[in-house]
């Protein structure tokens, strides 16, 4: 039927009743690629579909384009069939004659050789020129540039709801995901990426805004960028998000898209906390052991240091040369006369 999750739950309660239960655990295993499988061919038919809709997309552009373009041929041939038949016209009439036949020839040449220049306009230019639309071009890219970032700023809104959004309650849960810091998908390109990360910093650098809170937004900021920097990191960003918008939709199972994204996103912040969890108890237990490991350095020093402090009150106290004395006496006094006695 396809309710692997369910089957999943199932299993893991005898789990938790039986951890050593190998069939339990058989069947999570079992369950967890079964959804797997459901789910990558869920993200083929939704490809299909999207690639189908692009398709469409561009099909309806080109023919938009490619009436245009006949629009304006129309228009073109209408044009130069009004300025033959002036010409004819003016021919007829007697006022005319070879010379303006050639004005009008030479008038027509101008026009098409301002055309082409406007159409072409660097391959007459001298190196300045070229060196100053080289810097106009720096100009417009850089502007450009300015104005995409005004885009993502419009599509920010204030750095008040930046600071809201990144540090409302479970954000520490909530901002273990990069995307979801940035508010961009996880599909994105790296330009886009680049260019959300200035966006956000206009709203939220501290030299930006007074907001005391902004210092603590900005970082969350910050690390979410150098994550997605590091390509391997953000490679294994992106496959922890499909896992959970599969695991999402398979919990969810409903057709509602709105009820849907938030199923997602529910299943996208548990799988975080479920790997800063373990990241967590990996510290705790590590700390543990090199505190335990402290200690028993420390006991050692303690016991070393309470041995040499012992020896040393040994020999202030004359202890050994006495012990050695009493023996020398022993051996040289009592002990033989028993022998001889004996």
């Amino acid at each position: 039927l396809g309710r692997w999750g369910e089957a999943k739950a199932a299993y893991g309660k005898v789990l938790e009743r039986d951890a050593n239960n190998v069939a339990a655990r058989k069947g999570v295993e079992d369950c967890r690629n079964r959804e797997v499988a459901q789910n990558m061919a869920e993200v083929e038919r939704l490809k299909k579909i999207r690639e189908e809709k692009e398709a469409a997309a561009a099909a309806a552009a080109a023919e938009v384009a490619e009436k245009k373009r006949l629009e304006e041929e129309e228009e073109e041939a209408r044009r130069k069939e009004e300025e033959e038949k002036a010409k004819t016209d003016a021919s007829a009439d007697g006022g005319g004659g070879d010379g303006d036949d050639l004005l009008d020839d030479f008038f027509a040449d101008v026009e098409t050789s301002t055309a082409k220049k406007k159409e072409e306009p660097g391959k007459e230019e001298t190196s300045e020129a070229k060196g100053s639309d080289s810097t106009s071009a720096a100009e417009d890219t850089e502007e450009k540039t300015e104005k995409k970032i005004q885009i993502h700023l419009s599509d920010l809104g204030s750095s008040s709801d930046q600071i809201e959004r990144l540090l409302a309650p479970n954000h520490e849960w909530r901002n273990l995901n990069p995307f979801y810091v940035l508010s961009v998908p996880h599909d994105v390109p790296p330009e886009l990426l680049s260019r959300r990360y200035k966006a956000l910093s206009l709203l939220l650098h501290p030299d930006k805004c007074p907001d005391v809170r902004a210092t603590d937004a900005f970082e969350y900021v910050r690390r979410a960028m150098n994550s997605l920097t590091d390509e391997d990191k953000a490679r294994h960003t992106r496959a922890l998000i499909t896992q959970g918008m599969k695991q999402g939709k398979r919990e969810y199972g409903g057709s509602d898209p709105v009820e849907l994204a938030k199923a997602q996103e529910k299943a996208i912040m548990k799988i975080f906390a479920e790997i800063e969890r373990s990241r967590r108890e990996v510290e705790r237990r590590k700390r543990a052991q090199d505190q335990r490991e402290r200690e028993q350095e420390d006991e050692e020093v303690r016991k070393t240091k309470a041995e040499m402090s012992f020896n040393k009150k040994w020999r202030e106290e004359d202890r050994v040369e006495k012990r050695i004395g009493n023996w020398r006496d022993f051996q040289g006094g009592d002990g033989k006369k028993q022998k001889k006695g004996y």
